[in-house]
């Protein structure tokens, strides 16, 4: 098995680097042409969940788009097949293209089981504390958890670009979390808050430690999921119950924030699931009217000739 991913028209050079930096973290490579099966990664209506999906046999190239634009017209029309990312925000519905890149590329790489569908998912939403030292890659990552849903999480901002630091460093983290219509609550926090939880699931990129889609990551409120904690501090958690759960990513380029944090974030919400779909309201009826004719008396009608109604 073996996934590549192209850039398709892909213009800020960060985003390229870090696409790179998935392609490597799966194993793969970047490409500027298709070789083998081609997947697109688009929002159209056609496409097809990232979720739910069986481990990828052989070779196939993962296409994303332009920041602004998407795919071109050529990619998708020449694409075997196009899988979307659910989201559950109104505001923000797409990830960052390296974070996007990054969470198609762990489900189409490595198959989950469909995302859960529940009456009241957000009861099994758990808490997340984030542990950023880049300003844009804590930006990206903020983004990624308001688009799946998320309303809250903690920070704690080792490298003082979202809370503290200088201006321009916050201006790049607050528009690479697209703050403008981003509604989510960033609080500041230390490690210090694991204390106040019965669980805690540590995300690590590779290392020992149960596989990431078989860990529990929906257990309610009670629950903290870190993520971006460097292992030499997983000993300094002030908890009793810690759990590792692992990516299994391959390189060292796999500990950017916004690719770990995606997929781990992506995870979260395939367990808690999305919302069972209300029922559709009943067409509104029409008047009702009464289907029996009654004759009129001779006596009741008054009869107008039409060029009458010229006088009118």
């Amino acid at each position: 098995m073996e996934l590549r991913l192209l850039a398709d028209g892909v213009e800020n050079p960060a985003n390229r680097a870090r696409i790179a930096d998935v392609a490597a973290a799966l194993g793969g490579r970047c490409v500027s042409s298709r070789d083998g099966r081609l997947i697109a990664v688009e929002n159209v209506a056609e496409a097809r969940s990232v979720y739910g999906r069986r481990a990828l046999r052989g070779t196939a190239t993962l296409a994303v788009g332009n920041e602004r634009r998407g795919l071109s017209r050529a990619i998708l029309g020449a694409a075997d097949e196009t899988v979307m990312i659910p989201t559950l925000s109104r505001s923000v519905t797409t990830l960052n293209v390296a974070a996007a890149a990054a969470v198609a590329g762990f489900y189409v790489a490595r198959g989950s089981g469909p995302q859960a569908v529940r009456p009241h998912p957000e009861k099994r939403r758990p808490s997340v504390l984030l542990i950023g030292q880049d300003h844009i890659e804590v930006g990206s990552t903020l983004r990624s958890a308001a688009a799946f849903g998320f309303r809250e999480v903690f920070l704690n901002d080792r490298g003082e670009g979202w809370f503290g630091g200088e201006h321009y460093r916050k201006r790049e983290a607050r528009a690479a979390a697209r703050r403008h219509k981003n509604p989510l609550r960033v609080r500041r926090a230390s490690l210090e808050l694991a204390e106040r939880f019965e669980e805690v699931v540590v995300i690590t990129p590779a290392g020992p430690g149960t596989k990431l889609t078989r860990q529990r990551l929906a257990r309610g409120r009670h629950q903290l999921i870190v993520i971006g904690l460097p292992s030499e501090d997983v000993s300094k958690l002030p908890a009793t119950h810690v759990r590792i759960a692992g990516l299994s990513l391959e390189t060292a380029a796999a500990t950017r924030l916004r690719i770990v944090s995606s997929i781990a974030l992506g995870e979260i919400a395939r367990q808690v699931g999305q919302p069972r779909s209300k029922p559709r309201a009943a067409a509104p009826r029409g008047p009702r009217y009464d289907l029996d004719l009654k004759l009129i008396a001779d006596g009741e009608m008054l009869l107008i000739d039409p060029d009458q109604l010229l006088d009118y």
